[in-house]
């Protein structure tokens, strides 16, 4: 007696609880209708929501990519992108590309005609897919409004400003499926930030209204010693730290209101530099903080208080990792730290996943790298 067909909204749901992408290939390869409910946007829609993209490895400025070895889960597909993904098909420049950001399987590279220039040539590729966008520049009319950018150092012509990408957010559908992507030029300037937004639906930069530093931080706004910096991201927020010692404020950018606003530190992160702190997403939309620190990580998480987000609470010491360890930032659930000891095979990128705390090396490696 013939079996009865699964009727493909059944097949979907069961799909959706496979627990990982690389489960849900192999069940779409069993059959081509397996393959047409696997393949459908919505259905890839409702997966990439429910199942975050494997961290495979982490690359650095000059374009070199660390893939994931055993026996971390993502080793084979990281060692498949490694064999195919690379900078090659991007247009020539006479000088090289530089990686500033990557996220959602884009990389955002700049390309600056001089150390001083303010503003720089952007392109937005996917390597695997030897895939890429050459963003306009700015238009005139917004590049002139930009007065008097601060210089990353005192008396240097090179300027503080970023480009970097928005992750994708869950609640538009282009972006969610991956077929837009935005892109955010800041500069921080004497007496205000100045923000574009690029969006890649309609080809267009915009500017977002940034309030001025003595609206923001009235006490002590930025000045060339003090500027923000220690870019972190979640949950819809990037968080930027300054420098000094004794800091209190973060400086947040909310990418779903496109707004400004400023956010405190936990009590024990505000003796802390930027470098030994990395944020996370701690789960229920609370933002997790890691701050390393004498050898050993201590974590905080930003409660729910009647509603707001405003009260810390500093949860146990989570590892001690002894000497030789930095925070290199984090990716949605995972701290990324790097590991640096005298030879080749003792120094590499771990990840430790802030849910269980396990701890897993990523690869060998002996430069410090962007995720």
């Amino acid at each position: 007696m013939a079996s009865l067909p699964v009727p493909n909204d059944l097949l979907a749901e069961i799909f959706l609880r496979l627990p990982t992408p690389a489960d849900l290939l192999r069940a779409s390869a069993a059959c081509v209708s397996f393959r047409r409910v696997a393949a459908a946007r919505s259905f890839v829609r409702r997966f990439r929501q429910l199942h975050a993209p494997p961290l495979l490895g982490f690359h650095d400025g000059n374009q070199t990519f660390y893939p994931a070895v055993p026996p971390h889960p993502s080793a084979p597909a990281a060692r498949a992108a490694a064999l195919v993904a690379d900078f090659s098909f991007l247009p020539a420049r006479a000088r090289a590309w530089v990686v500033q950001d990557s996220r959602d399987g884009r990389i955002l590279l700049d390309n600056a005609g001089t150390d001083e220039a303010v503003f720089t040539e952007v392109v937005v590729c996917d390597p695997l897919h030897w895939l890429y966008l050459l963003l306009p520049p700015i238009p005139h009319a917004l590049a002139s409004s930009v007065e008097d950018p601060l210089p990353v150092e005192p008396l240097q012509p090179h300027f503080w400003c970023e480009t970097f990408l928005v992750p994708q957010a869950q609640g538009d559908n282009d972006e969610a499926e991956g077929t837009t992507f935005r892109v955010i030029w800041m500069a921080q300037c004497k007496t205000k930030l100045f923000t574009f937004v690029f969006s890649s639906s309609d080809g267009r930069w915009r500017d977002i209204p940034s309030p001025r530093w003595k609206d923001l931080f009235p006490r002590c706004p930025p000045s060339e010693v003090t500027l923000f910096g220690f870019r972190q991201y979640s949950y819809g927020c990037f968080y930027w730290r300054r420098g000094c010692y004794g800091e209190t404020d973060m400086l947040v950018f909310d990418t779903r209101r496109m707004e400004f606003s400023v956010a405190e530190n936990p009590p024990e992160a505000k003796y802390s530099f930027g470098e030994a702190i990395a944020m996370v997403e701690a789960g229920e939309n609370r933002l997790g903080m890691f701050m390393f620190s004498a050898g050993a990580l201590s974590y905080s998480i930003r409660q729910n208080d009647r509603g707001s987000l405003s009260r810390w609470k500093q949860e146990k010491e989570t590892m001690s990792l002894g000497p030789g360890h930095f925070l290199i930032g984090s990716t949605g659930r995972y701290l990324l730290i790097y590991k640096f000891r005298s030879s080749l095979h003792a120094s590499g990128f771990y990840a430790l996943d802030v849910k269980t705390f396990q701890l897993e090396k990523m690869c060998d490696a002996m430069v410090l790298s962007n995720a």
